[in-house]
């Protein structure tokens, strides 16, 4: 593994630290351009330098192997722990990737239909909202079932008591008729998807992942649902991305930087973080398909290299190479704004289409998450990539990585 130092980062980072491991395989076995991924390479050390975000890790897999990792920055900034291989990143809503994958393999078992109502598996689901009784899985699935936030009091002390998760998705009323239009559900897609695959399958979907998806893959470094183990914990980087609206749908309150800080030193002490919802332990022990997976990306772009091969990699098939092909298949109109963002948005069946850089079609297939996280793949080319840090902090950020993302196409031209 290569170290270097580069450049002097701003927001008081002194000079950053950045890694990057060896391939797998020589790039050029794979059909990878080494000077690309060189460039890439490059391009990720000058960003974390400039300080577009505090830390992060980069990988790209190309036929299977992974010919990129590479990491840097500060996985925590008043502690000074640097981002090192095996720092874990909460995913953020590139876990639903995960879940939507969890999704396809049951339905491959012929376990549900997409078409099927969610109440047909969860009758209370429209015991409080009888109009609930007409959303469908694939209406969830595709941000259309018509109940994309709230209730207001379901926030993140709630997120890991399943019978608080289950009463606030059967008594969220909806707000516009199943179907009708696209509205990004932001964190109710996991709530109703965990109770569908616990009562489908008899696993939660962390389980389910856990099991059929990463220990096959020979995954260590990724998990939907922290084991309660201290050394796991302090290896999870803590997120600083400003949630300006809190996931269920109330306006975060609008406090002068004295007023927060006063707050913050009453409540959490010499632990500020822990005013971040999703830097809690609690949080991390908490199943929440929708956005609490954590991992290392390595790992997670070992889970998208299996898609961009149609399913199956080293042997252990997840899914069918037509089953990609239906889930990756627009449920939307080209232009749809999106209810909830605001802005068009391509979806599939739990996943994002299109949009990943220069050189993606809409057969590439993934899933951004807030605060700067992605990951996706493209069979074409049979690239997968993934992107984790702990928050934009330059208004740059997402022009960097999406120049990123464009250069990993550049390095893997279409096989």
């Amino acid at each position: 593994m290569r170290n270097t130092r580069r450049g002097a980062a701003r927001y008081g980072l002194g000079r950053v630290s950045i890694w990057r491991r060896d391939p797998e395989t020589p790039p050029a076995g794979v059909r990878a351009d080494p000077a690309a991924l060189d460039r890439l390479a490059g391009r990720f050390e000058e960003g974390l330098a400039a300080g577009f975000t505090l830390g992060a890790q980069l990988a790209v897999f190309r036929s299977g192997r992974r010919v990129l990792d590479a990491g840097g920055g500060l996985a925590r900034e008043r502690t000074a722990v640097p981002v090192a291989p095996d720092t874990l990143f909460v995913t953020f809503s590139a876990t639903k990737g995960l879940a939507a994958l969890a999704m396809l393999m049951l339905y491959e078992r012929r376990s549900f239909h997409y078409d099927e109502p969610v109440a047909k598996y969860w009758p209370g689901f429209a015991s409080r909202v009888p109009e609930k009784a007409a959303v469908t899985i694939r209406h969830v699935m595709s941000h259309r079932g018509g109940f994309p936030l709230g209730p207001a009091w379901l926030t993140p002390r709630h997120y890991g008591d399943r019978d608080a998760l289950r009463r606030a998705m059967e008594e969220v009323p909806l707000a516009f008729v199943p179907g009708e239009k696209n509205a990004y559900h932001p964190l109710n897609f996991g709530h109703v998807l965990n109770e569908l695959i616990e009562r489908i399958d008899g696993r939660d979907c962390g389980r389910f992942l856990r099991e059929e998806v990463f220990e096959p893959l020979g995954l260590r470094d990724l998990y939907l649902g922290l084991p309660d183990d201290a050394a796991l914990e302090r290896r999870v980087a803590w997120c600083y991305n400003d949630l300006d609206v809190v996931p269920t749908g109330t306006q975060a309150p609008r406090r002068s930087p004295a007023e927060r800080e006063r707050r913050l030193r009453e409540r959490f002490g010499d632990t500020p973080e822990l005013a971040h919802g999703f830097n809690r332990p609690e949080t991390h022990r908490a199943v929440l398909p929708a956005a609490g997976a954590i991992g290392s990306a390595r790992d997670l772009g070992r889970v998208y290299a299996a898609l961009a091969l149609g399913g199956e990699l080293d042997g252990v098939r997840l899914v069918t190479r037509h089953g990609l092909e239906c889930v990756a298949t627009p449920t939307n109109r080209p232009g749809d704004v999106d209810g909830t963002i605001g802005e068009p948005v391509r979806w599939g069946t739990g996943f994002h289409l299109g949009a990943f850089g220069r050189g993606s079609s809409l057969r590439s297939f993934g899933h951004r998450g807030t605060g700067g996280q992605i990951g996706f793949a493209d069979p074409d080319r049979e690239l997968a990539f993934a992107f984790l840090c702990n928050g934009e902090r330059d208004s740059r950020f997402e022009e960097w990585r999406e120049e990123l993302q464009s250069l990993a196409f550049d390095a893997c031209p279409p096989a």
